[in-house]
């Protein structure tokens, strides 16, 4: 009689080790960003130093964030509103208010969003209550990322997801209104503008492709603001931080850490500059991505602004997510590595014994499979000392499965 199973559902059911050194690089001053997919490796490599402007495609968000890692500044006219425009000029130079940044938390709170008020008001405009416009209210003076200082309005966000908005040099001349159609954009997050070069630039990759990017970004360091290379990631992307590992690269107890959704759980910190930089040797992360698979992540090595080259170790862990087994005969053993009890899942046609024997070839445990289809049995290991096991499976003196077993 044939069995077989086609689609189960396994919570924490461990795969077997798959770990690979990767190396990814943002070229000298960390000119590039790159986009990185846990499961399929790096998505994008893309030049991160030709833009000025990312408007989010989100329907329900008005969110516009700058590049402000990478040295564009954006600041509030304070001297008037939208009905000052024509009045701005260069005197505004000597008279300038703080910086805006950025959000290193959340996608969705950008430098524009500052001095968001709450809802109606979202900063750079007011939600309008009859025809659910977002109408711009203020002012804004802008360095670009080529270092060339602007006046910059946004008009308006309609209910059909355009963005309305309009830049001049500080003395008025060279005026450009300009317009973004979200709804061209939709499998993205962002969509980017270049001030200077008055062009719409789609960069980043499908927002479902990619899980986390290594990028430069505005962080508060001593309590102040401070360009950073580091990593932020995905919407729906959670991550998972352990420190204080004797071995990250073997460690495996993720259930242990709390994983939240802020942005830059990753961030920057995973290394220190001590005369040339040095990765912190006893930290891993573990990534909860968008299927539910939750990956490890070891920082090896970063080599600073003259390659932008980073080195780290990532690995698949655990599968939450259904499992597809089609085949007659299957073992596997989860969790493993394990600290306590480990289960065995098995189909196969006929009846068999699974020995488990430690590294000098001692069998520690024996146990009879009398059934002809999928089962799910418990192993003591809890009991075994830490260490490296043999499971072996046998039909008379046939083996039919192996597998290796670590108890921590």
């Amino acid at each position: 009689m044939k069995y077989t199973l086609t689609i189960i559902t396994i919570i924490l059911f461990y795969i077997s080790p798959q770990a690979q050194t990767v190396q990814i690089s943002m070229g000298n001053n960390y000119a590039n960003q790159v986009f990185y997919s846990m499961q399929n490796g790096e998505i994008k490599n893309i030049s991160n130093d030709n833009w000025d402007l990312a408007f989010t495609t989100d329907q329900y968000a008005s969110t516009i964030r700058t590049n402000d890692g990478k040295g564009v500044e954006l600041y509030t006219y304070h001297l008037g509103d939208t009905s000052d425009w024509q009045n701005i000029n260069v005197s505004i130079m000597n008279n300038l208010s703080s910086g805006m940044y950025n959000s290193e938390i959340s996608w969705y709170d950008g430098a524009f969003e500052n001095n968001s008020l709450g809802h109606p008001d979202y900063g750079w405009g007011v939600y309008n209550m009859i025809n659910h416009n977002v109408t711009g209210d203020s002012l804004y003076i802008i360095k670009t990322i080529n270092g060339n200082w602007k006046k910059i309005w946004i008009h308006e966000l309609t209910t059909a997801g355009e963005y309305i908005f309009k830049f001049a040099n500080l003395d008025g001349s060279n005026e450009i209104t300009q317009s973004i159609l979200k709804t061209n954009y939709t499998d993205k997050n962002f969509i980017y503008f270049s001030i200077d070069q008055n062009t719409i630039i789609d960069r980043e990759p499908i927002s479902s492709e990619w899980d986390i990017t290594f990028t430069k970004y505005i962080s508060p360091v001593q309590a102040m603001p401070y360009p950073v290379t580091g990593v932020l990631t995905n919407n729906n992307t959670e991550v998972a931080k352990a420190t204080g590992v004797t071995d990250p690269l073997t460690y495996f107890d993720y259930s242990n850490h709390n994983f939240n959704n802020e942005i830059n759980s990753i961030g920057y910190d995973w290394k220190s500059y001590q005369g040339s930089f040095v990765v912190d040797a006893n930290r891993c992360y573990f990534i909860k991505d968008k299927n539910e698979n939750i990956w490890r992540l070891v920082f090896n090595s970063f080599d600073g602004m003259s390659t932008g080259n980073i080195e780290f170790n990532t690995e698949l862990i655990f599968n939450t997510s259904s499992v597809n087994i089609n085949k007659t005969n299957s073992l596997n053993v989860f969790p493993n590595p394990t600290t306590q009890n480990t289960n065995l899942i098995f189909d196969f046609e006929e009846e068999c014994l699974i020995n488990i024997y430690d590294i000098y070839g001692l069998k520690v445990y024996s146990k009879q499979l009398n059934s002809e289809g999928l089962e799910l049995i418990n192993l003591p290991t809890e009991k075994f000392d830490a260490g490296l096991y043999f499971l072996v499976v046998y039909k008379e003196n046939r083996v039919l499965a192996k597998e290796k077993l670590i108890v921590q």
